[in-house]
């Protein structure tokens, strides 16, 4: 029987700074879906203008709206976060989690076995919402550490980025994640023309509908065993190209250790397997010595995981999919 971990929805933790997004601040708050209602500013758009020095109003511009925040707990302020065209459909963060309350119904999935975090920027321009769900969408994929699919969704009020739904692997013991591999799990959307927020019932039914092939295709990694040879020509080229010269001599120490490490050795005139590195921390899940192809999406993940901007760390998320078929023989790699 495969070993889970059953996922209860904890008690609120009160907002912290967690990163940052585009440069803005980010709160992070976990409980229930309904209680993080409550962290979330109201929105609402207006004419663009300004006022003039003799307090006279000057002409509202036809073509653009102002997005402003509504006072908002202890701040009475009405705040400006951005300006966007009169076409833009505004889509509130508070929208979001309706509509997410209704797919989770949809699904059979019951609100009080969910757990939520939300992390929102300073005056609320951006929002990411993760649903973990429930022990019956968990699995354990050979190495003793249970994997959980995760709903997860983007959004922003200023425009700043487009709505995006996804499904995704979660696995507890270091807290980083996999972008799921099917591709009609994840939809992304501009604010603008017919947009509909219920795409995300049609997201979260594809991901469940898939998820006992996706379990398949991770064990499928982890029998796909990668010489170290082999390992070291595709960090020095694919994942060089494709991650930076960092990240591929981090991920080629940890695959060889278990262990994190910084460069301390001169770039010029070297490669990411040859650099000299600095041994920083061992990471939670990581065998002593990289074997198949799980434990390299392991590691990925664990470095996007790593990166301070959420936004970064969704992009590199993506990217860990398509750099691993350079090493994936195409039978087995996701649907």
């Amino acid at each position: 029987m495969n070993q889970t971990h059953e996922i209860q929805p904890r008690a609120l933790i009160p907002g912290k700074v967690h990163g940052k997004w585009f440069n803005a601040p980010v709160s992070f708050y976990e409980g229930g879906l309904r209680d993080l209602y409550q962290f979330i500013p109201n929105i609402e758009r207006q004419g663009f203008g300004l006022t003039q020095p003799d307090n006279r109003s000057s002409r509202i511009n036809e073509r653009l709206h102002t997005i402003v925040r509504l006072p908002f707990r202890q701040d009475d302020n009405h705040v400006p976060i951005g300006v966007v065209s009169k076409d833009y459909v505004l889509i509130r963060h508070h929208d979001v989690l309706d509509v997410v309350e209704r797919a989770l119904q949809s699904a059979n999935i019951s609100l009080g076995r969910v757990r939520a975090e939300l992390r929102i920027t300073e005056y609320g321009e951006r929002m990411a919402l993760s649903l973990y769900l429930p022990e019956k969408y968990q699995f354990d994929p050979g190495d003793g550490h249970p994997m959980a699919l995760r709903l997860e969704c983007f959004n922003s009020v200023d425009g700043s980025t487009r709505f995006r739904t996804l499904v995704g692997w979660f696995r507890f013991v270091c807290s980083n994640g996999l972008v799921i591999g099917v591709t009609r799990s994840d939809i992304r959307r501009r604010h603008v023309g017919d947009f509909c927020l219920d795409d995300v019932d049609g997201v979260l039914a594809a991901g469940l509908k898939d998820f006992e092939q996706e379990k398949e295709n991770f064990k499928k990694w982890r029998n796909i065993k990668i010489p170290p040879d082999r390992i070291a020509k595709w960090v020095d080229q694919d994942l060089r190209q494709s991650l930076g010269f960092k990240a591929a001599a981090r991920t080629y120490h940890i695959a060889r250790f278990g262990s994190d490490a910084e460069v301390v050795g001169p770039y010029k005139g070297t490669t990411p397997t040859q650099i000299v590195m600095k041994e920083t921390r061992p990471i939670p899940g990581t065998p002593p010595q990289c074997q198949n192809l799980f434990d390299l999406s392991q590691i990925l993940a664990w470095l996007a995981k790593e990166r301070r901007d959420l936004q970064e760390q969704l992009e590199w998320r993506e990217k860990i999919p398509p750099v691993l078929e350079k090493l994936s023989p195409k039978k087995t790699k996701p649907a």
